[in-house]
């Protein structure tokens, strides 16, 4: 997911890595498949997953997708802060006081700001900064967060913010998401063949929630399939706790009744980023049966659910989102090193199978 702010840039042109078991599936036929065609697609990567969604219609399978700079471009948790912070809502004053890590680093011109804070705690390692940027949002009720996410995704522009430099601030911009239309294609693809479409994401559960289930932004997954770094709710009122994890196991979710819960900054568990991710496809959706494909783009994070969680005996795909060049470098050492690992143990060597590798532009 992050730390976007000094990665590489998007790399230009796709690179298309399948294997032989991949070519198998162009044989199969689509053409009774339902729902929108893949249009924002290379063809190639297109005729891959439709053969694959062909092949595993209607049986109960299900694809699993992390959120940002995935199933969107950019991150929606490294946009919302320095956008709070610029209209004056994410204040230092605003931040939890056990948020407050490490000191702010100001001098006799430059105030830090929120978006240079997160990098500095990013700095000393992801999994401090990782929680913090979905804890970061407590205070505000879920109809708060809603009404500034919503604000986000309409924005035209960047938002300005810095970040240091060593010790020198420096100016810098930060994109709002930006929707993937080829990705909105392939969930209500899959969906409409009975393939369910879950989320899997490091940030906020809530915050991802509130764009990955409102039908005006097109991915139409239901809300209760929605899962990311979670945090206890708050009735103000009878002083309940409570998580829509929880209620979703308790079978009493009400997505509109929670609008008035209060974010805390405690943490549930597990935490969906690396292992975690996993971790979660076991907790939440089935503890046996893997995913038909696996959505992500960063190694360090997504490459455990794509790795132990795509089932290739199914003609299952690991979906690779290919942003910078040095996360493709760092995926690539990942499926030659774990395939050596499985041949050298005796085990079906997947983890260089079913490859299929897009960069952003082309599925915007």
């Amino acid at each position: 997911m992050r730390h976007t702010a000094k990665t590489v840039g998007a790399m230009a042109g796709a690179m298309l890595a399948l294997t032989s078991n991949a070519e198998v599936q162009h044989g199969n036929g689509t053409a009774t498949l339902a729902g929108p065609s893949l249009t924002h697609w290379p063809a190639d990567a297109a005729a891959s997953l439709d053969a694959m969604i062909a092949r595993n219609a209607n049986q109960s399978n299900y694809a699993v997708f992390d959120e940002d700079n995935t199933s969107y471009y950019y991150d929606i948790e490294e946009s919302m802060i320095p956008y709070l912070d610029n209209i004056g809502v994410l204040t230092r004053e605003f931040l939890d006081p056990a948020l407050k890590l490490i000191p702010f680093k100001d001098n006799a011109t430059y105030n830090e700001s929120m978006y240079s804070y997160y990098s500095r705690l990013c700095e000393i390692d992801d999994v401090v900064c990782y929680p913090w940027a979905a804890q970061v949002f407590s205070g505000l009720t879920l109809r708060e967060l809603k009404g500034y996410a919503d604000d986000l995704m309409a924005l035209n522009g960047t938002i300005s913010t810095s970040y240091y430099d060593g010790d020198v601030a420096v100016p810098y911009e930060v994109h709002p998401p930006r929707i993937f239309r080829g990705q909105v294609e392939l969930y209500n693809r899959l969906m409409a063949n009975g393939i369910a479409v879950y989320v899997m994401s490091a940030s906020s559960e809530e915050l991802v929630r509130m764009i990955a289930s409102d039908p005006k932004y097109g991915y139409n997954v239901p809300p209760e399939n929605v899962i990311g770094v979670t945090t206890l709710l708050k009735n103000t009122t009878s002083g309940d706790l409570t998580t829509a994890r929880k209620q979703i196991e308790d079978g009493t979710y009400d997505q509109e009744a929670n609008t008035d819960l209060l974010i805390t900054q405690y943490l549930w568990t597990p935490a969906t980023w690396m292992a975690g991710k996993f971790a979660a496809i076991i907790t939440y959706i089935d503890n046996w049966k893997m995913p038909v494909l696996v959505g992500g783009d960063t190694p360090i994070s997504d490459g455990p659910m794509q790795f132990h969680g795509v089932d290739v005996s199914k003609g299952g795909i690991h979906l690779w989102v290919n942003r910078t060049a040095d996360y493709w470098e760092q995926i690539s050492g990942m499926m030659v090193d774990y395939a050596q690992e499985q041949a050298d143990l005796g085990l079906p060597v997947t983890a260089d199978k079913n490859w299929v590798v897009v960069a952003p532009e082309e599925i915007l």
